[in-house]
């Protein structure tokens, strides 16, 4: 029989990958909740105009790379590309807005895209993101990109630049897209296929473009910045003076844009160079208008999503998950103790493993040295008749007799 095997840009998430995934969501959790976030989950599929409206038509995203079916009701259903346009969605029909001023969360989950599979992104990825909407402080944009920051320095990965733009609101942006325009049209020719058609449909793409050719071409392109009007420019530049305030280093990049249309003023990528070209770990931004796209409701908002996947190949030497002790038991009438044991040390909250098959002490001490225990309690009939068991140390290499009242105290301290 053949064996059914993941599909082709999902992958398992099992031992070493698992304890990365779940040391990551462990401190992406506690340190949002530490700057005042919540959680929210959101449905893993949404109905197709919620991206085609949210993240537009013209991006690549939509055009190319959506899980997209009718369902047995003959509706449109998309798996959700990303998570903000759902926190968005969910924010707008539950009227959030109507009882905070301000609302912050943080998600976690699958997020899905039909692209070429490869290291760190596959057709199924994760992530982790937060949004804040109800704010239009840049002083919150530069907090949020400090909090991504000290995220990833949290988890101990180094090597770190901070990438930021500023792609203004709609008025600046239909100027600098004209003057875009008006630099390429002459060289349209010589940019790839799909940099022909983003000329006509989402200009601002071409600078996003990894071709050699393309990146050429745009290299002397205007720079958005000169088309910012003056509140833009106060607000990128608060943006930037409380980034060195909140001790991030950062590099302007003019060429930035994100890939996603609802962006407005500040944009920016946390990338690394340990990841080859497909550098970005981290990136978000503002995006005040999507609220009025997909609800009719003029609330700024921003935020971030960062790629667990690619996450998990930075990181390194994780703190350990092993059980904390492993409860040896030797002979039949040692099994019923040594069971209780188990779950006292649980419910005093060890981290304690035992094994419900007989094994001799050699079979005992090469299992808890693969799990990677620091104490092991020996349990056997001359324990028994004493009322103590056998406490060893690993790391001390030592070894006492405790009584069984006594052992759990003893290890918790």
């Amino acid at each position: 029989m053949k064996l059914i095997k993941a599909v082709r840009g999902t992958k398992d998430i099992i031992e070493g990958t698992a304890s990365k995934y779940s040391y990551i969501h462990r401190e992406a959790e506690d340190l949002f909740k530490s700057y005042g976030y919540s959680f929210i989950k959101t449905p893993i599929f949404e109905e197709t105009d919620l991206f085609k409206r949210g993240i537009g038509e013209a991006t690549d995203v939509v055009e190319k790379e959506m899980y997209t079916f009718i369902d047995k009701g003959d509706r449109s259903i998309t798996l959700r590309p990303e998570g903000t346009a759902s926190v968005v969605r969910a924010y707008l029909e539950n009227k959030i807005y109507a009882k905070e001023e301000v609302s912050k969360f943080y998600y976690l989950g699958s997020m899905f895209r039909y692209e070429r599979p490869q290291a760190g992104r596959q057709r199924e990825f994760n992530q982790v993101g937060v949004e804040v909407l109800g704010e239009s402080s840049p002083v919150l944009d530069a907090e949020v990109i400090a909090m991504g920051y000290h995220f990833l320095e949290k988890l101990g990965i180094t090597d770190l630049e901070v990438n930021i733009n500023s792609v203004g609101g709609q008025e600046s942006r239909k100027k600098y897209r004209q003057a875009l325009i008006d630099y390429l049209m002459p060289v349209k020719e010589e940019l790839c296929e799909d940099c022909k058609r983003r000329l006509e449909t989402n200009p601002l793409r071409v600078l996003d473009c990894k071709i050699d050719t393309c990146k050429k071409h745009t290299a002397n392109a205007p720079s958005i910045i000169d088309s910012l009007s003056e509140e833009e420019r106060t607000h990128y530049e608060t943006v930037k003076k409380y980034l060195t305030l909140f001790g991030v280093p950062y590099v302007e990049n003019p060429k930035l844009v994100r890939g996603l249309d609802y962006y407005s003023s500040t944009v920016y990528e946390i990338v690394t160079n340990k990841l080859g070209a497909q550098g970005t770990v981290l990136g978000g931004g503002r995006y005040d208008n999507l609220l009025k796209q997909l609800g009719d409701k003029e609330i700024p908002a921003f935020g971030f999503a960062a790629g667990i996947e690619r996450i998990m190949m930075l990181l390194d030497e994780i703190p350990s998950e092993n059980p904390d002790v492993y409860v040896a038991w030797l002979g039949e009438k040692a099994e019923e103790t040594a069971m209780k044991l188990t779950n006292d040390l649980r419910k005093a909250g060890l981290k304690a493993a035992v094994d419900f098959g007989a094994r001799g002490m050699k079979g005992h001490m090469k299992k808890a040295d693969k799990l990677g225990v620091n104490y092991v309690i020996i349990i056997g009939e001359d324990e028994l008749n004493k009322g103590v068991v056998v406490l060893k140390d690993f790391n001390a290499r030592t070894q006492e007799e405790v009584t069984l009242e006594e052992v759990i105290n003893k290890i918790a301290k």
